[in-house]
């Protein structure tokens, strides 16, 4: 972690506990099954009842862990508004359970919505198309044959997402614990996500874009081949250096920290370094599998492997588009090589 970045002194929320993070405004943490095993979220109170931020996921531990809530919490005000970063599993998984439950008003961008919409639905899936991706990469049958079927059941990590919301906006302002949140949209990992900023209290609700220890997965899909998600991240990121130095921001993942900047310094850093290193191992033809292999070292799991293909594409497109790589297509295998 840059020395740079302080968490803030807020003791971790133990299950269905809420730790206070500034007035009206709480934090409570939902465990994830993965090697990244939590994920915060955040309550705002209001006078007629509570708007949350982010949802956690579709299953047993955690529909019993709201339960808790539902019954503390909830029974002295309702949830009247739930307010959903992005698409991802972890946070718009149980958004259309909560709304239902409470008759609570769906909050987010147009573009989360609709492919939250999708993800939620076992017909959306195409398995084929994510077999290929993988296959045209460069991965055996036996990898690509498991991407597909990982992938392919994301759906039952989601209650089905509301068929209709409220539209966010970049630059929109929603009201929400007596005080005003202006909406500035991330790119990158994922489609239009919406992070809110309170000048009041100087907080940034950052979602997956701004993160203390870990960079958020920036991953070329099979959905958009021709896509450039690691510029549209760095791109994005910039609209955050416009606010204050000492922002404190509230992560989707590990501890409430400041040093925003110093953060966004790190991304930099981080992925042109990746970008050196993916331009010097591509001396000869190589598959997005075999660049992986090489720059992620590392023993990874399954679940791991398949976001490396991903992060490994997006670091390939971004200098395929700068023209320092040229991606050849042959026996329906991809290739990258550098352009000496």
């Amino acid at each position: 972690m840059n020395a740079a970045i302080e968490h803030l002194p807020l003791a971790v929320p133990e299950p269905g506990c809420l730790t206070q993070v500034a007035e009206r405004l709480y934090w409570l943490r939902m465990p994830l099954p993965y090697a990244l095993d939590h994920i915060n979220l955040w309550l705002a109170e209001d006078d007629d009842g509570w708007t949350l931020i982010d949802c956690g996921i579709k299953n047993d531990v955690v529909l019993d862990i709201w339960g808790q809530i539902f019954s503390n919490t909830f029974a002295k005000k309702p949830l009247r508004r739930i307010v959903c970063t992005h698409c991802h599993p972890d946070h718009m998984g149980l958004a259309g359970w909560l709304a239902a439950e409470w008759g609570a008003e769906f909050v987010t961008t147009r573009g989360e919505w609709g492919m939250g919409r999708l993800l939620s639905l076992e017909s959306a899936y195409d398995g084929d198309l994510y077999q290929r991706h993988f296959q045209e990469n460069g991965c055996s049958l036996e990898f690509a044959t498991g991407g597909a079927r990982q992938f392919s059941n994301i759906y039952n990590l989601y209650a089905p997402v509301p068929s209709s919301f409220t539209c966010l906006r970049a630059g929109s302002v929603i009201h929400m614990g007596g005080v005003d949140w202006r909406v500035i949209v991330g790119l990158g990992h994922a489609f239009e996500q919406a992070c809110l900023y309170s000048e009041a209290l100087n907080i940034l609700i950052a979602g997956d874009q701004v993160l203390p220890r870990i960079t958020p997965a920036i991953l070329l899909q099979s959905h958009q081949p021709t896509g450039n998600p690691l510029h549209d991240f760095l791109d994005s990121n910039q609209q955050f250096r416009a606010l204050s130095a000492d922002a404190a921001v509230l992560p989707s993942h590990h501890q409430p920290f400041t040093g925003l900047h110093a953060r966004l310094d790190d991304y930099d850093h981080h992925h042109q370094e990746r970008l050196a290193k993916t331009l010097d191992i591509c001396t000869a033809p190589m598959t997005a599998f075999e660049v992986s292999g090489q720059l992620f070292t590392r023993e990874l799991d399954a679940h791991q492997a398949f976001f490396a293909i991903g992060e490994t594409l997006a670091h390939l497109r971004y200098l395929e588009l700068e023209g320092k790589l040229v991606r050849t297509l042959e026996g329906g295998i991809a290739r990258y090589a550098r352009i000496s």
